[in-house]
């Protein structure tokens, strides 16, 4: 009678990754190509995968997500809280997170032919936009696709009101009696700032005071913390003689990054620079002075999330639903400056 290690050493590979193979958990990456070996020698062998009894060891289906960051989705402040959410409501309902995967990680084909044509999910959560090209190749080949912050009436999607969320953002910075506010962030996959939505919340911020947008106002961080705190330390250093007085950042930690750079030049904050970030991500609370920002329920997004795509595969709804969240300001320390 066969067994695991006979499998094991005809591969060449551990007898835990042949385990987690023939048991189809696709919680660690094992390549196609040694998945295949380890299938056709067990069948070689005559190995019988017994199934297993489902009151000692339950069945747990995956559940996969995507997410539009370049950066490691493992310790992004934002994204990790969310895949945070929808771990645990998943788990709850006897389901797991199968795999997270950036848009880097599906340009490459046999990742992308993996999730989509080998049956281990059952339904995808899109976390923000990803290229138009991979997004249509997962809408044809997976049933059930959820959506966080993705413009796609097609699909269910969660999301929260970004633009107003950066208005009141700026609002705030405005009611404080500042003009010259500083914007930081990125423009997506447009590659154009007047789609951004945390863009056009300052827009209107700005607009609806009469104050007109100074286009050298803007600084394109990409969404990078290092690029924000470059960007701010060249700022200084080129207009220190007409210096802007607040700063929005799009995101927490670009905000951070620009309070470093603003105290490495001299300044402080908020008596030379008032500051207010977005998300609300923990360590934004220990900054000093701690960080005004947008507070965004992003571990609820995540439960909703996973409880929309099982609702998806178990009852699925009439329509497409789009479930807008509430955001929270946060008004700390860092904005508090008032004019003399």
């Amino acid at each position: 009678m066969p067994t695991l290690k006979d499998i094991a050493e005809r591969v060449g590979v551990s007898i835990s990754t042949v385990s987690r193979i023939l048991a189809n958990d696709s919680n660690r990456a094992v390549n196609s190509e040694t998945k295949q070996k380890i299938w056709d020698t067990a069948r070689e062998l005559g190995y019988v995968i017994k199934p297993a009894s489902h009151e000692a060891n339950p069945v747990t289906k995956g559940i996969g997500c995507v997410v539009s960051t370049m950066q490691d989705r493992h310790y992004h402040p934002y994204f990790s809280v969310i895949f945070d959410g929808i771990e645990k409501e998943l788990s709850r309902n006897g389901y797991k997170i199968a795999f997270t995967h950036t848009q880097e990680d599906l340009k490459r084909p046999e990742i992308l032919h993996q999730i989509t044509n080998e049956n281990q999910v059952e339904g995808i959560i899109v976390i923000e936009g990803i290229e138009s090209k991979l997004y249509t190749y997962l809408k044809k080949h997976v049933k059930h696709v959820v959506g966080i912050d993705v413009s796609d009436p097609t699909i269910p999607t969660i999301t929260y009101d970004r633009v107003e969320a950066a208005r009141i953002a700026v609002q705030h910075l405005i009611d404080q009696g500042h003009r010259d506010i500083l914007f930081i962030g990125g423009t997506g996959l447009s590659g154009q700032f007047h789609r951004e939505k945390r863009y056009r919340g300052y827009q209107a911020a700005l607009e609806q005071s009469g104050i007109a947008i100074d286009p050298q106002h803007v600084l394109n961080a990409e969404w990078e913390p290092d690029k924000a705190y470059r960007l701010v330390l060249k700022y200084i250093e080129d207009h220190h003689g007409k210096l802007p007085t607040a700063v929005f950042a799009a995101s927490d930690i670009m905000a951070m990054a620009a309070m470093r750079a603003i105290s490495e030049k001299g300044f402080r904050t908020p008596q030379d620079f008032a500051i207010v970030g977005f998300d609300d991500n923990e360590p934004s609370r220990y900054t000093v002075p701690p960080l005004s920002t947008i507070h965004i329920p992003t571990f609820e997004i995540g439960i909703v999330a996973a409880r929309t795509v099982l609702q998806c595969i178990q009852f699925p709804y009439p329509l497409p639903i789009k479930i807008l969240l509430p955001f929270e300001p946060i008004f700390r320390q860092s904005s508090d400056w008032r004019v003399p």
